[in-house]
């Protein structure tokens, strides 16, 4: 009869212990979970300020091309107006009256010189809408013989990991 009473009033250690494994388990869990929650939240935010600065990059460009009274593309250095930046990178330059854009292992604006404006950027397309024969516009690769012809802009940056962010600038602003 007193090992009745024992009994009731505690466990045995068999009882204690796969109370202990079980309670283990559902921690490890638990922790597990808020790991891989961690991580992707982690991944969300490297994502997210991924794209705040394509979008920060793409307000830049368009403010210089709406603020510009000519735009144009450096393709050939020897007839670009920022001969020395083409020169200096020898990849194309959007121009913005005096201020260029270009990718040369980031995005770069140049001014008076050339600094780094976002990294992350693998290229800088830019295509354009031209005035054609019957009212009709046809879309192309911005040249640098097109000068300021074009009626609109459509300026696309294509980033490391794969995405594309564009925007496009009208003409009307120019003059």
């Amino acid at each position: 009869m007193g090992r009745r009473a024992l009994r009731i009033q505690g466990f045995s250690l068999v009882e204690l212990t796969v109370g202990l494994c079980v309670a283990s388990i559902i921690a490890a869990l638990a922790a597990m979970s808020l790991a891989a929650a961690g991580i992707a939240v982690g991944r969300h935010l490297i994502t997210s300020r991924s794209e705040d600065r394509a979008w920060l990059a793409l307000a830049a460009i368009v403010r210089d091309l709406e603020g510009a009274t000519q735009w144009g593309m450096c393709t050939e250095a020897r007839d670009c107006p920022q001969k020395k930046i083409s020169l200096e990178y020898n990849v194309p330059v959007l121009l913005a009256d005096q201020i260029g854009w270009l990718v040369a292992g980031e995005l770069r604006r140049c001014a008076r010189d050339c600094q780094a404006f976002v990294d992350g950027v693998e290229s800088l397309e830019v295509t354009v809408d031209i005035p054609a024969s019957g009212g009709l516009t046809h879309r192309q690769p911005f040249m640098q013989r097109h000068g300021s012809t074009v009626r609109a802009l459509e300026v696309t940056l294509a980033m490391r990991d794969g995405r594309r962010f564009s925007r496009a600038v009208s003409h009307g602003k120019i003059k």
